[in-house]
């Protein structure tokens, strides 16, 4: 990864197993993904999720959510 790259959040996931499937999908057209609960104090399947990505490889994964209908 180059020196300085910072990363974009993308998307705000509801829920773990949507952020999982997020992942997943961007894992597997090659982009470097993470996600990260943002309560601490909520359950997994109640809380939000935001999705990061590189911010060189923000618009291509945006495209990808659009095209699988997982931006909600």
């Amino acid at each position: 990864m180059a020196q300085g790259a910072q990363w974009k959040v993308i998307h705000m996931a509801h829920s773990e197993k949507n952020a999982k499937e997020i992942l997943a999908l961007l894992e597997g057209e090659g982009i470097l993904a993470r996600s990260k609960q943002v309560y601490r104090t909520v359950s997994s399947e109640d809380n939000y999720y935001e999705i990061m990505v590189l911010g060189s490889e923000a618009v291509e994964a945006q495209q990808l959510l659009i095209e699988n209908n997982l931006l909600l």
